[in-house]
């Protein structure tokens, strides 16, 4: 969009949002009236109404949308992620996705989950022409304006998807350092991308693939492990023959925490911490894996209480049969903030506890004895 275009948009916007017009189509004001008349004239800058223009199939159990959003959206840096709100029979649901680019615009790439109601609903039921809305773009896994000198990025499963708009990013800019990527499949015909992949290997000196599958042929097998980052940075090369010392890249891993873990241990003990950079689709399940610590777990506004155990709230209260607003389950979007009344929490993923009346989000908050929430 134009400089032009932005500026008419935004002159439109503020006539249209206006106090005085917002006041005269009360009791909806504007924007539910324009919506009306077309989803896509939206005022909400919060939940940008994206058209779909193409569905590509990229496995068995993965699509990739390609989105034509209204002029509110932003852009995005590689590796940043957005909430994707959806109706299904009638209810908003959102879920945080990687963004990416094909064709020139936006787009999600979006792997069926087994127990996954929107996953599912996204692979098996969206069709061209039918409308999702979008959040802003959020999240600080991307990369910095001064690229290192290597990179390794290791990826698992859909992991991918913020991976590859990465290594895209990089090697438009010219990069000249080397790329590489450990990429954990169960198979072949599992992996994402793969054509796009090696694709960009074929026609760049610089970025080399190394596929590792649970089940299938590949040169290496199974989970991380020490040999497979020795491998994946060829080992003689990195050897420093003065001291023997092993220089690691600058590395970004995405993926189940297990392989962040095991990554991030490994760069640990060769005293590289600094270069280790992760992005997690799970949130931590449990900071001390303590199944000890219950009491009472009070729902004010619906009248219901139960007996809480070690798992983060939101879980809980979706097992109480209740529906609180909920996006990433990482901690980031803060969408299933919540006011806490009374009692303490553990944030999980950064150990921290906190006590009385406050503002948490139940994702990554675990009870420690009674607590009160006003859902």
């Amino acid at each position: 969009m134009n400089l032009n275009t932005k500026q008419s948009r935004s002159t439109w916007r503020r006539i249209a949002d206006s106090r005085l017009i917002n006041a005269l189509a009360a009791p909806n004001g504007m924007g539910r009236y324009l919506e009306a008349l077309n989803p896509m004239w939206s005022l909400d800058q919060n939940r940008i109404p994206a058209i779909i223009t193409a569905i590509h199939r990229e496995t068995d159990d993965a699509v990739t949308l390609e989105l034509s959003p209204n002029g509110d959206w932003p852009g995005f840096r590689p590796g940043q992620f957005c909430q994707l709100y959806i109706e299904i029979n009638g209810r908003l649901h959102s879920r945080s996705y990687s963004l990416n680019s094909r064709g020139g615009r936006v787009s999600l790439t979006v792997k069926a989950q087994a127990d996954g109601l929107v996953s599912r609903h996204i692979n098996s039921a969206l069709k061209l022409g039918d409308i999702v809305r979008l959040s802003p773009p959020m999240g600080d896994f991307v990369l910095p304006e001064q690229l290192p000198d290597a990179i390794l990025m290791v990826a698992a499963g859909s992991g991918i998807t913020p991976i590859i708009a990465m290594i895209e990013a990089a090697l438009k800019r010219g990069y000249k350092g080397g790329i590489t990527l450990l990429y954990y499949n169960r198979s072949e015909a599992d992996t994402l991308f793969n054509a796009r992949l090696q694709k960009l290997a074929s026609s760049h000196g610089n970025f080399s693939v190394l596929a590792v599958y649970s089940n299938g042929q590949s040169e290496l097998r199974g989970h991380f492990e020490q040999q497979h980052l020795l491998t994946a940075l060829g080992f003689q090369d990195t050897l420093n023959s003065h001291t023997g010392a092993l220089s690691l890249p600058t590395c970004f891993v995405c993926g189940p925490e297990t392989l962040i873990q095991s990554v991030s241990e490994e760069y640990k003990q060769l005293g590289y911490s600094d270069k280790f950079h992760a992005e997690r689709f799970k949130a931590v399940v449990s900071l001390s894996g303590n199944t000890e610590v219950v009491g009472k777990l009070a729902f004010k506004n619906s009248q219901c209480e139960v007996t809480s155990d070690s798992r983060n709230l939101l879980d809980q209260a979706e097992a109480a049969g209740l529906q609180p607003q909920a996006g990433c389950r990482m901690g980031i979007c803060h969408s299933c903030s919540c006011l806490k009344t009374e009692g303490s929490v553990r944030n999980i993923n950064s150990g921290e506890i906190s006590h009385g009346e406050e503002y948490i989000r139940l994702c990554i908050s675990q009870p420690l004895g009674d607590v009160s929430l006003a859902i």
